[in-house]
């Protein structure tokens, strides 16, 4: 059996003018396991991309493949040998596929689609069925996408990928945006997943790095700058002291002073998907000089109540109510409410093809609008590179989106929330797909924020992001809200 599955010879990868990857000598080892690890930009998604084959190396590199069938240099008939796990796939259920059952998920991997267009065969369907009884996952089998956790789709894709019974499985980050209860879940089925195929793990942390994993990668800027074992993890979740630099958008200067009795209000709110309950008997409201930490488990329904909060699911059958800025129509105070979010960050650069430029994605926030802003009032482009300074990309305004990583896109769209001034602004895990250095510099950044007078709702699973300025806690269980009061009550009733 040939154990030298993926090479590659001084492999580089440039897009328009700009070096995503360069001179990467590397071979993948049949049940060797790697980890691939760097800060946001450094080229993770760029490696795993060309390793699984969906770009290509410059004219001067080299990528081979042999597994067992011959050397080839194509993956033309080899990409079911290659299994992924992404975070584009897993927005593509969240934006497109949110009645796809977990069933048809995973047989639509035998086609290589993300939905299911063509019957599969009679084999197809019993190794579907082998996949969830074999990792224990039968009750996901018949849920739709939209009706899962985070964790509980993260589980289905990687069973999708196990299915095909890859040789190599790319997890690109695949713990990300997990609680604890269910980064533990996943990560323990990557363990299992390592006896059944070779894995390639892209990660920014070390804890999120599986212990079956023996070798590591370090990629800076494009360059693989460390190769070796597991003592290369050591200072990869190191923080430097970013106390006394915090850069800020110009807006957080300027004061904010709502001169209403309320910013917003729900009464007995219930949301039902598919004849469930999904939120029940919601009752929430935000008073000027709240900043609201909202906490619960993946699938306690956090990001159910902020999409009742912008109004894109209604209550259920007309009964409750929501009410904006002491009674201000929605669609007058929509564009003045910042938002960073995983799912609005799909649909915002699906919508425009990813081709829309960094500095266009900034200005299009002024107008609150999905698109480029044709004439920017004066000033208007000057707060914008400002903002996108405050974040660490003001040498990036010409790129586009689809030319970032993810964690790049992601400090791209806190540039956009926070650039404006709004009136409100809603944060839904928007530390997540960020290395430790970008996290540590975007905290100050909310707290003086927040000391500005912008009003925060803040969506985490993680107590160390619990900033000083977070003076309530709302805490979500099973569609409900089981805790909503002052920070200090909190902290008394769910200690450390």
């Amino acid at each position: 059996m040939v154990d030298s599955m993926i090479c590659l010879k001084n492999a580089s990868v440039t897009r328009s003018g700009e070096h995503l990857l360069r001179a990467i000598d590397w071979t993948l080892e049949r049940g060797e396991h790697w980890a691939v690890c760097g800060a946001n930009g450094s080229g993770k998604t760029t490696f795993l991309r060309l390793l699984r084959g969906e770009i290509a190396p410059d004219a001067d590199g080299e990528r081979s493949y042999d597994f067992g069938d011959g050397v080839q240099e194509t993956v033309v008939g080899l990409r079911h040998r290659i299994g992924v796990v992404s975070p584009d796939l897993q927005d593509f259920y969240v934006l497109h596929g949110g009645r796809a059952t977990g069933r048809e998920i995973v047989l639509a991997g035998f086609f290589d689609t993300p939905l299911l267009y063509e019957t599969p065969s009679v084999k197809q369907e019993v190794a579907a069925e082998d996949v969830f009884r074999t990792l224990n996952m039968r009750g996901l089998a018949a849920m739709t996408a939209e009706s899962m956790s985070t964790g509980q789709l993260r589980k289905v894709l990687i069973a999708r990928s196990l299915a095909l019974k890859p040789d190599v499985l790319l997890l690109d980050e695949c713990l990300e945006g997990l609680d604890s209860g269910a980064r533990e879940s996943v990560l323990a089925l990557v363990e299992e997943a390592a006896n059944m195929t070779t894995l390639v793990v892209a990660a920014h942390h070390a804890a999120d790095v599986p212990e079956a994993v023996r070798r590591v990668l370090t990629l800076e800027r494009g360059e693989i700058v460390r190769m070796g074992g597991r003592e290369n993890l050591s200072g990869l979740d190191m923080e430097p002291d970013t106390a006394n630099a915090c850069l800020m958008p110009p807006a957080a200067n300027e004061k904010h002073a709502e001169d209403v009795p309320y910013l917003f209000r729900i009464r007995n709110a219930d949301v039902v998907m598919e004849g469930v309950h999904v939120l029940q008997h919601i009752d929430w409201e935000m008073f000027p000089g709240e900043n609201w930490a909202v906490l619960g488990e993946n699938g306690a329904g956090k990001t159910t109540l902020l999409r009742l909060l912008l109004s894109e699911v209604a209550p259920y059958a007309e009964q409750g109510s929501i009410q904006w800025f002491g009674g201000a129509p929605f669609d007058t105070v929509r564009p003045g409410i910042g938002l960073v979010s995983q799912e609005f960050q799909a649909r915002f650069a699906r919508e425009l093809g990813w081709e829309i430029s960094v500095l266009d994605t900034v200005l299009s926030g002024f107008r609150g609008c999905i698109g480029r802003l044709e004439d920017p009032e004066p000033g208007e482009l000057e707060k914008a590179r400002a903002c996108l300074a405050m974040v660490g990309l003001e040498h990036m305004e010409e790129r586009t989106l689809r030319s970032l990583s993810y964690g790049q896109q992601r400090r791209v769209f806190i540039a956009r929330a926070v650039g404006f001034g709004p009136r409100l602004l809603i944060l839904d895990e928007p530390l997540s797909g960020l290395d430790a250095h970008t996290r540590s510099e975007m905290l100050p950044l909310l707290e003086k924020l927040a000391e500005s007078g912008t009003p925060l709702v803040l969506v985490t699973h993680h107590r160390d992001q619990m900033i000083p300025a977070l003076n309530r806690v709302l805490i979500m269980d099973g569609g409900r809200i089981v805790f909503s009061g002052p920070r200090e009550q909190w902290e008394k009733e769910f200690p450390k």
